[in-house]
């Protein structure tokens, strides 16, 4: 009976190379925290309502946000109600200020929220790989007005500086993401070479002693409007032919070492400060948890589903 090949996102090549252990955790086992983390959380949401922006034309902003903010209508239990309602204000007025902020832009949308799953090729013969396929969900296709050339529009947050001279930019460069969203827009039959991303910085400010959540929000708008740079960012990447021949040798060699480890169920860990100060299964890692694939340890989940994030209502990866 044959079986069905692997898919492969941008966030599972990422863990793939972070670390082999934290991909079989994640991906094979499908082992997940109960939890999802404030920033996943808060980049879900903050995604969900551009996409309804574009979705809704012609809707007010406080008809959208009313589509966003409903989620945080009830704290949870585990959740500290003043933080959850600074959450909640923080993207309220991030979401704002991005609506003000590119009211006036020069982009077309042709698609959104556009799902693929393509072949995954060998570059040294063009012939498809039995093992694995390559899927994601695109943010939006857009037109770059008047002269029409086609990007891929692609929504991040972020929690660093994100101003023209800091080294977010330049990354980017290197990022296989762009390479790969660029050859799915082709596959799906857009001429696209470039992607266009949106980045929205996360506010350094916090909420003061003695301060109300409401009085931060207020205090956020200003600041906001005073320096609209600091938080919004918009810039095109572009990529070169070459430089997506080398992302699919890259991508090549990639599955070629996770077939290795998967034929013989075997997974190194990748230790590190970097690699393992924000992983979620590092404890499981330092206690030498053994992970019994019928009884998922305290605090996870077994998922249903290894890619969530490609359902309808998943966010784009």
């Amino acid at each position: 009976m044959p079986v069905e090949p692997t898919i492969l996102t941008n966030t599972a090549l990422a863990t793939l190379r972070t670390c082999p252990r934290k991909y079989r955790n994640r991906y094979v086992l499908r082992l997940a925290r109960k939890r999802r983390a404030t920033p996943l959380r808060f980049g879900s949401a903050h995604h969900k309502g551009l996409e309804l922006q574009v979705k809704m034309p012609g809707q007010s902003t406080e008809t959208i946000l009313a589509g966003v903010m409903a989620a945080y209508d009830t704290c949870p239990q585990w959740a500290d109600p003043v933080e959850w309602t600074v959450e909640r204000e923080t993207l309220r007025q991030l979401l704002a200020g991005h609506f003000w902020r590119y009211s006036q832009d020069n982009l077309q949308f042709l698609a959104v929220e556009l799902s693929f799953e393509i072949a995954l090729v060998d570059p040294s013969t063009g012939r498809e790989s039995r093992h694995f396929r390559l899927a994601g969900k695109i943010d939006a296709i857009v037109a770059l007005m008047p002269d029409g050339r086609v990007a891929v529009l692609e929504y991040k947050t972020a929690g660093e500086d994100i101003g023209p001279s800091s080294d977010y930019w330049p990354r980017l460069r290197c990022d296989g993401q762009i390479s790969l969203y660029v050859l799915a827009a082709r596959a799906l039959g857009h001429d696209a070479a470039a992607v266009i991303y949106d980045v929205t910085r996360k506010p350094t400010i916090r909420l003061r002693q003695n301060e109300t959540p409401e009085a931060y929000s207020q205090r956020l708008c200003a600041d906001i409007d005073a320096r609209p740079d600091y938080y919004y960012q918009r810039r095109e990447v572009p990529r070169l032919e070459d430089e997506l021949a080398e992302f699919q040798l890259e991508l090549w060699q990639q599955a070629q070492s996770l077939q290795e480890s998967m034929r013989c169920d075997r997974w190194y860990r990748n230790v590190s400060k970097m690699t393992c100060g924000n992983c979620e299964f590092s404890e499981l890692c330092f206690n030498n948890c053994r992970i019994d694939p019928n009884c998922p340890p305290s605090g996870f989940e077994f998922l249903p589903d290894a890619h969530p994030e490609l359902s309808p209502s998943g966010e784009s990866q």
